[in-house]
């Protein structure tokens, strides 16, 4: 059985003592090394054989704009070290930023939020060639077999389903206000707020009130 050397970027020191701890009780897998920059990184990678590379994607960029971040990370080791395969790291799984790695050459994305199995899993699945994004991202995405494809060059939110006019009645709806309390309270005919209503089931594709607001609970669409 192939051993799969994973090598991890991550600036917070309890991250990486984690992530490690954890990877070493996996035996398909070897931690071989980390570092929390950039240049440290590039710096380890000329002395060590590395199959994957779990990276994070702000790092300490985001108070220093002199590091590198994720991204820049990204293309450069695919430039100089094609044969890694790079799995991104982040509590940023906006759809924007997601297609933004995998586009700078990363074969796969797991949130932060995810559970330490879907990260070796994802390991297992990059390693092997094959591009993994975490369901919980994947679940908030619209379009992300024709972005793979090659069809869409953007990946795009489900949430972007709704307009901002919509996503207000949304949450007027979940907090149990009927469509003539909203239409008082938004300064719109109770017609219009029907309408709305009326659209919003058929663009997620519900059969009514009450799963489209467990639909739009489970994407994070209603305020609490």
């Amino acid at each position: 059985m192939a051993v799969i050397r994973v090598f991890h970027v991550e600036d917070y020191q309890i991250m990486r003592d984690g992530i490690r701890y954890l990877l070493g009780k996996d035996p398909s897998i070897k931690f071989v090394g980390e570092a929390r920059s950039g240049e440290q990184m590039l710096s380890r990678l000329r002395s060590i054989d590395v199959d994957v590379l779990i990276l994070d994607l702000y790092l300490d960029a985001m108070e220093n704009p002199k590091e590198m971040n994720g991204f820049e990370i990204c293309e450069i080791v695919r430039q100089r070290h094609p044969e890694i395969k790079i799995l991104a790291h982040s509590v940023y799984d906006d759809a924007d930023k997601v297609a933004r790695i995998i586009r700078a050459g990363a074969l796969g994305y797991v949130s932060k939020k995810s559970g330490f199995e879907e990260l070796t899993h994802a390991v297992k699945e990059v390693y092997a060639g094959r591009i993994y994004i975490c369901h919980d991202t994947a679940h908030k995405l619209k379009n992300l077999n024709n972005f793979l494809e090659g069809i869409e060059s953007n990946l795009r939110s489900k949430g972007e389903l709704f307009s901002i006019r919509e996503r207000e009645i949304l949450n007027l709806l979940a907090q149990g206000k009927s469509s003539k309390e909203i239409s008082v309270q938004l300064g719109i005919t109770e017609r219009t707020v029907e309408t709305h209503r009326k659209n919003m089931i058929e663009k997620a594709q519900m059969k009514n009130t009450a799963e489209l607001i467990a639909y739009a609970a489970s994407l994070g669409l209603i305020l609490k």
